[in-house]
């Protein structure tokens, strides 16, 4: 299978690559690090001073990461004979997804999740991420997003009849993501049983997600409760996927959805795309595309219940251009306040907690000199919170945004969908969904209370904000 094949090719790269330097003591290691430093802040961790910062790690996640930003733009850890990475300077994590994108490859947390997702583009590198890429582009391009405009409203719609007043908004924006994703991949809404199966799976492949990636990857073929179940739930995730995706009654001319786009697609060896090739894809959308904007909405009626003015000003703005004509598509250049309102949930809450990055050679960053095979992390969350990238820091306000919805304090570090050619290719799916979902849900109910089990996140492979208890009003159309 193409698919399975670029699988292995990966692995047999990443171990290429991984070839360590021989060990340092601990004086000498610090020195070595002191002489790449190039002048940026770097502090390091090796013995004690790792422990310290493992037990503050587990103890309180997101405060230690949060706390990186505060101290240094570099942090180092050394652990089992290796460094990882985990820069906090924007102007570096910049660097490293554009103008360094060729010595970069997907790092260890994307290995983690291959046995789920494959070789598929979350996890496909260089010239095969490339290849994948121009074929998801016919999908993703503008005109065809704004095609599926219809069946996402349908679907939005038919899911808001239920709302009315107690609702876990997080369950319930969840379920509504997933079933605007079966209808545009599989061209069909997926029935409960198939979507109460990968949501289930998904939950447990979630919680011990950013766990996997910092532990030694012996630890994870220890038979454990914990490791069974994860790779219990990966292999039962991926095949309630795969069985959603194979209802698909077959490709057409004139459809849209995911599934028909690539049957119509050849493979480099011209001929049609594998059944597992396809597979690996429907996972990829999926994991990427359902967990983050559902995340990020939820967070965003906590916002709105609190603030009901804006809540009110919102739906104004989007009623205004409902009667105006105005259809829903990926610009949102009709619907300023949204855009700002979209952009700052997606800055003070971003989702995502960290991405990972490995060297596939010898390179530097901002003159940083990072060896061939290091690991290096960064968190988009913590970089949006940051009080040095912006003064507003954790706080929500829409305000801090210019009219297109960039936070006008530093442009630079505002990367939501990533940059480079790594960029995430659903954006424009992802504005559109937001916008519709916003506007449907604003149009049917007024959320007049809305509160999260972890009003400051719980860091999964997202930062949740749990359930999310909320009163909702139903209102006259």
């Amino acid at each position: 299978m193409s698919g399975m094949a670029g699988t292995r090719r990966s692995f047999s790269f990443y171990r290429a690559a991984r070839a360590l330097p021989a060990r340092l003591s601990g004086t000498s290691w610090r020195k070595d690090w002191s002489d790449r430093a190039a002048g940026h802040r770097v502090r390091l961790y090796r013995g004690a001073s790792l422990t310290r910062a493992v037990v503050r790690l587990a103890r309180d996640p997101l405060a230690y990461v949060a706390s990186l930003n505060d101290t240094a733009g570099v942090h180092v850890f050394h652990a089992f004979g290796q460094d990882l990475v985990h820069l906090t300077d924007a102007l570096l994590v910049k660097e490293m997804l554009v103008d360094r994108r060729g010595d970069f490859e997907k790092g260890v947390f994307f290995d983690r999740v291959r046995r789920l997702v494959g070789n598929g583009v979350v996890t496909a590198n260089g010239a095969e991420h490339r290849r994948q890429r121009v074929y998801l582009d016919r999908f993703f391009k503008r005109e065809h997003v704004i095609g599926l405009a219809g069946l996402m409203t349908e679907v939005v719609r038919s899911d808001l009849a239920g709302w009315d007043g107690t609702v876990d908004l997080d369950a319930a924006l969840h379920r509504v993501a997933f079933k605007i994703l079966g209808a545009t991949m599989f061209g069909t809404e997926l029935d409960a049983a198939k979507f109460d199966g990968i949501h289930e799976w998904l939950a447990v492949v979630l919680e011990s997600a950013m766990l996997r990636t910092v532990v030694p990857g012996w630890y994870l073929r220890v038979p454990t409760k914990k490791n069974r179940l994860h790779d219990t739930a990966m292999d039962r995730l991926r095949s309630a996927i795969v069985a959603a995706m194979q209802s698909h009654s077959g490709a057409t001319s004139d459809r849209l959805d995911l599934v028909s786009v690539m049957r119509s697609v050849d493979g480099p060896d011209g001929k049609p795309l594998s059944s597992e090739e396809i597979a690996d894809q429907i996972v990829s959308v999926t994991l990427a595309g359902a967990e983050t904007a559902a995340t990020a909405l939820a967070w965003l009626t906590v916002e709105l219940a609190g603030d009901q003015a804006l809540q009110d000003d919102l739906r104004e703005e989007l009623a205004a251009a409902r009667a105006r004509g105005v259809e829903y598509g990926p610009d949102l250049a009709e619907t300023p306040l949204l855009k700002r309102v979209l952009s700052e949930v997606l800055r003070s809450r971003q989702p995502i907690f960290a991405i990972s990055r490995r060297t596939i050679r010898d390179t530097s960053v901002g003159g940083l000199v990072l060896p061939g095979g290091t690991e290096v992390l960064y968190s988009p969350w913590a970089m949006h919170r940051d009080h040095v990238n912006f003064p507003i820091g954790p706080s929500f306000d829409p305000w801090s945004s210019g009219a297109s919805g960039c936070p006008i304090s530093q442009e630079t570090a505002f990367m939501p969908f990533g940059l480079g050619p790594r960029h995430c290719v659903g954006e424009r799916y992802a504005w559109q969904m937001m916008w519709i979902v916003v506007g449907e849900v604003l149009a049917a109910v007024r959320i007049e209370e809305a509160r999260a089990r972890y009003p400051h996140g719980r860091p999964l492979a997202t930062v949740i904000p749990g359930a999310v208890d909320a009163t909702v009003r139903r209102l006259a159309r």
